[in-house]
């Protein structure tokens, strides 16, 4: 195969795979244009909407850090009164 065949099928490849990205970024191009077009529409009547949503959310953090604070403070009472009795043992232990 000479030089001047394979810098042909190169160019040919070359201008083929600029069709096809042409091809295939039109309709992405068409949706995004549509979807920028008619946003405004669709946001206003889903905006209530979200704001209940969020209102929501916040009263469930707001409960579930309750509630979790409640669940984990006496384990951490607990691990933290363990280690200090057993630093206060090993203290006494080598103390002698």
């Amino acid at each position: 195969m000479n030089v001047e065949a394979l810098a042909l099928g190169r160019n040919l490849a070359l201008i083929l795979l600029v069709i096809e990205a042409v091809i295939v970024a039109i309709p992405l191009l068409v949706i995004l244009f549509y979807v920028i077009k008619y946003l405004p529409q669709v946001r206003a009547p889903i905006r209530p909407n979200l704001l209940k949503v969020r209102r929501i959310m916040k009263q469930v953090e707001e409960v579930t850090k309750l509630v979790l604070g409640m669940v984990v403070q006496p384990l951490l009472w607990m691990a933290a009164s363990a280690v200090g009795l057993k630093r206060a043992l090993d203290y006494l232990a080598t103390r002698r």
